[in-house]
């Protein structure tokens, strides 16, 4: 009993040595996505980076007319057509 306890422990912490994601590393693949400066300029002057995954692709257009719509109600900077489309390809493709 102990020897199978002991082995369960072993394996649990062997297993939790694996090498994690560094995250500067993983900021530094999504300053290159396209479209990232544009997001990050614009939907952080009210809240943090949006997630990609909080909504499908198909949906993120919607949800940025939303955004723009509150910024204007807001006086914050909106985005011009071309830095909108910028936002939406990189919400639309950056791995969450």
């Amino acid at each position: 009993m102990k020897v199978t306890i002991l082995v369960m422990f072993m394996a649990m912490f062997i297993s939790g040595c694996g090498k994690s994601a560094d995250p500067r590393e993983e900021l530094a693949k999504r300053q290159k996505i396209p479209g990232y400066r544009e997001a990050r300029i614009f939907c952080t002057q009210c809240h943090k980076m949006p997630d990609s995954a909080q909504h499908e692709p198909a949906a993120w257009p919607s949800v940025v007319t939303r955004m723009e719509g509150l910024m204007q109600t807001n006086r914050r900077k909106v985005p011009t057509a071309q830095e909108r489309e910028a936002i939406i390809g990189y919400l639309q493709s950056s791995p969450s």
